[in-house]
């Protein structure tokens, strides 16, 4: 109860934070009862956080918090819609009751504080050092599973085999299959490689559009048997390597496997199963992943632990004794290492942990899940952080989670607790580090800046999110209709609310609702405590929008040409505003008058410039983009102080050009917190005025460049920029045959990409140029001649992609890694991908057989190494 409790807690805090800032309803609430009720909040927050343990004291304090917060919430919306009756007197007397209910809390927190001692329950967290977010996993004692794969897989038999992978939840089969995948003998054994996870819930289309995502192709919305022709054409004649991840039924199979040619050239279909009867259903040879042994188990609880370092003396038994405990399950035995290694390394505390009698391998009713040991990991969390854990649960099984929204779905649901050095979207970065590294949270995909783009949930960790959420009314089953969240799921739906209608206060709720629906169907709308809705299908906002007290809005499938309605300035609270369309949207002038907008992600909008003299300032605004034509007035820059991504695109003039000084692109300097910026044109080219009227903040850490039809001196001037860490030029953002440096230095830069910059031939370069650059991608060069010989002595640089260029520069890249290696360099990793000519690429590998290179024709980068093309887009 203590999830729901301090999630209540930090939600009404951030409730009242947003009353008393918002112009409008600061006026209508009374500051001696905010006061009031304010300290007392802060004062359980903290006895919560400290002291948990008792579940009728948790419960209490989560109902009264909730209670109070709805009742403020329905005020803030009646008085948004001038709706304010005789009843808001009823609202604030029933809030002073609540106030005063909360104040006996407060009293018997007090009384026990003094009876107990009030000693903390909670250890510190120990670790401040940076998450860690390598994508392979150490697989200790797999050598032989490893060895046994590769053989089968690369044997000599033509037939199409099928070879499943066969053990329990959290054995490691996965992690198995994924490192086999990317061995680099398989790289080069096989033409295609392709991966699929399949779930319990799966679905025919979903699993042939992974497959022909993993091939290059652009899967449409296209039927079953469409998709299915597809991908039947795109393997046949190739020899493939396919990994079905995480197979439940003999039914996910046969939906998919005429799609899948027999070739007779040694084709392989890897399956990944807890289920025997699916090895039966095969009749083929397997590969049954085991416990680890005892030795094993020591070394990977001691990797994860300490980071490799090695057990103190002093605590070797205790570590001894939880190793028998984890029984030889590589998952328990990560998630017990990740609980201690963020615990003080005290002998009294690690025995408390050994002692600890959910620290034992019980298994649920199947005999596949382990149970205690894993609950043992949420308990020991820190309270401010198992809100947001339970959370996850909401998200469908083997779902890739996009860190930056869910860091705006913790936000928007109030689970973040402000803090005066830092902004709310920082600190749930922390909360993010703190479960990677307690392994509760499985890093799925880096940025090229290796910060973590998605992240994903082991299946048992998911079950026991839901299963703990469940006990603790946190969420439940749509069919538990005494619970206060329920959701709906199932192959194509996933719905997850509160209520429908707020009718009383008799049972206040404990999670705000949340809609997230992936059918074309109603969403139940009714409540005004709604608080964040998402919709995959194609939908929009209607002018009769009521939903007031919103704070997430996200939109993937926005209807063509409807406006957004000028209601949306009635959400008081709104933060994020996230839209998916194919045409632009025209966002009313309103939006200027939103003090709680923290993201607005639109493909393109259109807004009118704020009206002069208005007084709201955006304080909160972070992210802004695709805003086109708008002019960056010193009053627009004063508008957005704090705001840290910005995307613009400004339209040509075919007949005069573009007049950039008129959209006042000098002001970008004012901008002294922006640190993303991607600076767009449509239309053919202009070059006259280049570069003269734009100027760029010194905070500037990514640069992407679009359509803006620079010359090669303008790099200059961004050279100058000493926090650039990021320049992408894309699409004519810079214009003419040679890049020629002189003296500039790009002194921060890490990650350099070049793509379709098609005047560029002649590329002069040392490596003082670039002396911290990790990453080189070059994509669709078709006049370069070769990359400068010199890039390769940079000693920083790990990684040089080049895609879809000459042959001549591809040649100079693998010459460079050549002679890198040569010298000992074991750092440097290549991945080419050339179009067509596959008898060209033949005489390649035969040339050049290092294990750093990987190669391919056009349409088939999924056979280039995954860690060198999936994070430089």
């Amino acid at each position: 109860m203590a999830a729901t409790a301090h999630a209540s807690l930090v939600s009404l805090l951030n409730t009242m934070d947003q009353i008393q800032t918002h112009p409008r309803l600061s006026i209508y609430f009374d500051n001696y009862q905010f006061k009031s009720l304010r300290e007392m909040v802060y004062f359980l927050v903290d006895f919560v956080e400290n002291f948990s343990e008792f579940e009728d004291m948790m419960r209490r304090i989560g109902d009264a918090a909730h209670e109070a917060e709805d009742i403020i919430e329905v005020e803030a919306a009646d008085r948004i819609r001038g709706e304010s009756t005789a009843k808001s007197l009823t609202m604030l007397l029933h809030l002073q009751r609540i106030i005063q209910d909360i104040s006996s809390i407060k009293d018997e927190v007090i009384k026990f504080k003094d009876k107990t001692g009030f000693i903390n329950s909670m250890p510190p967290s120990s670790s401040s050092s940076p998450p860690r977010v390598t994508k392979k996993t150490t697989m200790l004692g797999f050598d032989r599973y490893v060895a046994k794969l590769l053989d089968e897989l690369t044997g000599h038999d033509c037939c199409r085999r099928m070879l499943p992978i066969v053990g329990m939840g959290g054995i490691g089969k996965t992690t198995l299959a994924r490192n086999v995948y990317e061995h680099s003998v398989m790289v080069h054994h096989f033409d295609v490689r392709a991966w699929v996870v399949v779930s319990q819930e799966y679905n025919a289309s979903d699993m042939l559009s992974q497959a022909l995502s993993c091939l290059g192709q652009l899967p449409k919305n296209k039927p079953d048997d469409q998709l299915g022709e597809d991908l039947y054409k795109t393997l046949s004649g190739r020899r493939y390597l396919v990994i079905l991840d995480d197979v439940w039924s003999v039914e996910a199979w046969e939906k998919i496997q005429f799609f899948f040619p027999q070739n007779d050239n040694g084709s392989r279909i890897v399956v990944t199963t807890r289920q025997q009867e699916l090895v039966n259903y095969f009749g083929c040879s397997s590969v049954a992943v085991g416990f680890l042994d005892e030795e094993n188990s020591w070394k990977l609880l001691c990797d994860v632990t300490f980071a490799g370092q090695g057990c103190p003396p002093q605590l070797e038994k205790i570590m001894e004794e939880i190793v028998m405990k984890c029984k030889g399950l590589p998952l328990a035995i990560r998630v017990i290492g990740g609980l201690l290694g963020k615990s003080p390394r005290t002998q009294e505390y690690w025995e408390k942990i050994a002692k600890d009698k959910s620290l034992v391998m019980e298994y649920s009713g199947d005999g596949s899940k382990p149970s205690s040991i894993l609950y043992m990991s949420y308990k020991h969390l820190p309270v401010w952080l198992r809100s947001c854990f339970l959370y996850l649960g909401l998200f469908p099984e083997d779902h890739e989670i996009d860190v930056s929204n869910l860091i705006k779905l913790w936000v928007a649901e109030g689970f973040v607790k402000p803090t005066k050095s830092q902004s709310l979207e920082q600190v749930a970065e922390g909360y993010i580090k703190e479960l990677i590294d307690r392994n509760l949270l499985l890093v799925a995909e880096l940025e090229i800046n290796k910060k973590v783009s998605y992240c994903c949930l082991h299946d048992l960790i998911r079950e026991l999110c839901i299963r703990i959420a469940e006990k603790e009314n946190f969420y439940c089953d749509q069919r538990d209709i005494a619970g206060r969240r329920h959701f709906i799921s199932d192959e194509r739906t996933r719905s997850v609310y509160c209520r429908e209608s707020w009718t009383s206060l008799e049972k206040p709720s404990v999670m705000t609702p949340l809609i997230l629906s992936r059918e074309k169907r109603e969403a139940p709308l009714k409540s005004r405590l709604l608080r964040v809705l998402v919709a995959d299908h194609e939908s929009r906002l209607d002018p009769s929008f009521q939903q007031v007290n919103v704070r997430y809005i996200s939109l993937n499938s926005y209807t063509f040409g409807i406006p957004i309605p000028w209601s949306i300035s009635l959400c008081w609270s709104l933060q994020s505003l996230i839209l998916e369309q194919w045409t632009r949207v025209v966002v009313p002038s309103d939006i200027w008058k939103m003090p709680q907008l923290r993201h607005i992600e639109i493909n393109l909008m259109v807004v009118e410039n704020p009206t002069p003299g208005d007084v709201f300032v955006l304080h909160n605004l972070q992210t802004l983009k695709l805003v086109k034509d708008l002019i960056f007035t010193e009053e627009v820059c004063a508008r957005i102080p704090n705001i840290r991504e910005l995307g613009t695109v400004y339209g040509f003039d075919k007949q005069v050009g573009v007049r950039r000084d008129k959209f006042h692109l000098q002001n970008f300097g004012r901008l002294n917190t922006l640190e993303s910026l991607q600076y767009s044109f449509l239309g053919e080219g202009y070059v006259s005025d280049r570069f003269e009227n734009l100027k760029l903040p010194s905070s500037l850490r990514k640069l992407v460049l679009n359509n803006s039809y620079m010359v090669w001196s303008d790099m200059a001037t961004i050279a100058l920029l000493p926090n650039l860490q990021i320049l992408r030029l894309e699409q004519h953002a810079v214009v003419g045959a040679e890049w020629n440096f002189v003296n500039e230095e790009f002194r921060s830069l890490k990650h350099l990409i070049i793509f379709n910059c098609d005047d560029m031939s002649n590329w002069i370069a040392e490596k003082s140029n670039f002396p911290v650059l990790e990453t080189l991608d070059l994509w669709n060069l078709n006049k370069l001649d070769k990359v400068p010989w010199d890039i390769g002595e940079i000693p920083t640089l790990e990684r040089i992609c080049v895609r879809y260029c000459t042959k001549s520069t591809s040649m100079s890249a693998m010459e460079i890694l050549e002679e890198q290696e040569n010298l000992g360099n074991q750092v440097l990793q290549l991945g080419i991908e050339f179009k067509g000519d596959p008898m060209w690429v033949e005489k390649i590998k035969e040339r050049f057989t290092s294990q750093s290179l990987h190669i391919s024709s056009k349409g088939f980068y999924h056979s280039l190494s995954y860690n060198l093309l999936t994070h430089s887009r």
